[in-house]
């Protein structure tokens, strides 16, 4: 069976396809809650600084306080996990 010729794209073309992916995400991430809540799920999200649990009836229940985010810095790396810390 012959092996299918890999193309490699270029640099620009690369660029292109992956600013295309906070986008994709975005819509992804969108596209699946409504699923669910059309399904009649409970989805749960963060809201208002508390991780909340929206049920299918339109009532909402506080599971817990959400932690701060992180902001971070484009260059900049940084340990995710218990005691983590910049770097």
């Amino acid at each position: 069976m012959p092996k299918a010729a890999t193309k490699a794209l270029s640099e620009e073309a690369t660029q292109k396809l992956e600013a295309q992916i906070p986008a994709q995400a975005s819509l992804a991430t969108r596209m699946a809650y409504e699923k669910a809540k059309a399904a009649g799920r409970t989805v749960v999200l963060s809201k208002g600084g508390f991780i909340v649990a929206e049920r299918a009836d339109g009532t909402e229940q506080i599971v817990c306080a959400s932690k701060p985010r992180r902001k971070v810095t484009a260059g900049v790396s940084f340990t995710i996990g218990s005691g983590a810390s910049s770097h």
